[in-house]
């Protein structure tokens, strides 16, 4: 019992690692694009905010792989991958719930992105795999309802 604990903890803190990656990643692109961008009078792209994105992934899939093979956790490669994954979409709601379509840089993101690692570690687990899948699938299929729900409002306040 004691391992499962540890390995929960340890696997929360790697998340919250790659989630606090994510969150200075994404404040530089920003910064980057508005200070490249401030003299332009017209239509500014700049590639800050895919080169933002590309760290996160070059830099967080090792850094989970890394912190679950530290913690014995079977197979950790794919495990490090579904984790990111998981990270990955808990971004997209959180930015399709914000009002500016972009995910609010705060302790909250990077708290709910420390909860998709454990619950991939869970499914690993043999005695707690179909409690973490019945979790997980709670958890996906609540974020894809209330983005819906987000969708349909705002497609309504404006019809």
């Amino acid at each position: 019992m004691k391992k499962i604990y540890g390995v929960l903890a340890g696997s929360a803190a790697a998340g919250a690692v790659t989630g606090w990656m994510a969150r200075t990643l994404w404040l530089w692109a920003i910064a980057e694009e508005e200070r490249s961008c401030a003299d332009s009078v017209t239509l500014c792209f700049s590639l800050y905010p895919l080169t933002g994105i590309v760290l996160w992934v070059l830099l967080g899939v090792p850094v989970l792989w890394l912190a679950l093979w530290m913690m014995d956790v079977r197979p950790s490669k794919t495990m490090a991958v579904a984790s990111f994954a998981l990270q990955w979409f808990i971004v997209a709601v959180l930015a399709g719930l914000s009002r500016h379509d972009l995910p609010e840089s705060s302790a909250l993101t990077v708290g709910a992105m420390a909860v998709g690692p454990p619950l991939v570690v869970l499914c690993a687990d043999p005695a707690r795999r179909r409690s973490a899948l019945i979790a997980l699938g709670l958890l996906v299929t609540t974020s894809l309802a209330l983005v819906w729900l987000s969708v349909h409002t705002t497609i309504g306040y404006f019809l």
